[in-house]
């Protein structure tokens, strides 16, 4: 008989917090602007730390996608042998992956899902861009790059909401050791640096 009552108790507690939830979020999809930024912690491809964020601006108009940003940074050291005298040599790849991205932020009675895409070229001076260092040699290679996302947010009363965003980039792999200064001296590597950056963040709504 105890034990059902503390079973109860839980239950009621639970069931109350879940309806405070709902009630503080009631009001969350009445925003009229609402700024985005979030931060990366994470980047499947990267083989270490990772710098990065991402940043948005929505806005009440129905059908018209909201407009951000996102960006990626990380380095990629290894060692080669080269080919002439079978010594080993650093390699040091930094790899910087921006985009321009177009999203929707779609309510749902708890929580909000906002999904979106995105792309980044030369011209757009956005994009994936990788330079590497051999024997203190740099050399820079550039590519496009297209982003799939998604953020799942809790958002509070009309202002705050708090989420976890998924941003998946993908691109051809880049054969770093591809240039003038590094052909015939070293053996090919390429590297497929897709992947998908896990970030958390708040968006403010005025």
């Amino acid at each position: 008989m105890l034990n059902r009552t503390k079973y109860f108790r839980k239950l009621c507690l639970s069931g109350s917090f879940l309806v405070g939830l709902i009630g503080l979020s009631s009001t969350a999809n009445a925003q009229f602007i609402g700024i985005n930024a979030d931060v990366a912690i994470d980047y499947s491809a990267a083989p270490g730390k990772v710098s990065g964020y991402s940043v948005g601006i929505s806005h009440p108009a129905p059908f018209i996608p909201n407009i951000g940003y996102s960006y990626v940074s990380f380095i990629d050291k290894e060692s080669i042998t080269k080919p002439s005298d079978n010594s080993s040599v650093s390699l040091e790849t930094t790899t910087t992956i921006k985009t321009i991205n177009l999203f929707y932020n779609i309510p749902f009675p708890v929580v909000t899902i906002t999904v979106g895409f995105g792309y980044g070229a030369d011209n757009l001076y956005t994009g994936v861009e990788t330079i590497t260092t051999i024997d203190k040699v740099p050399s820079n290679l550039e590519t496009s790059v297209s982003e799939a996302f998604f953020h799942i947010g809790l958002p509070f009363w009309n202002t705050i909401e708090f989420h976890l965003g998924y941003h998946f980039m993908s691109f051809s792999s880049i054969d770093i050791t591809k240039s003038d200064k590094f052909q015939g001296k070293y053996p090919t590597v390429k590297k497929s640096y897709s992947g998908g950056m896990t970030t958390i963040g708040v968006q403010v709504a005025f």
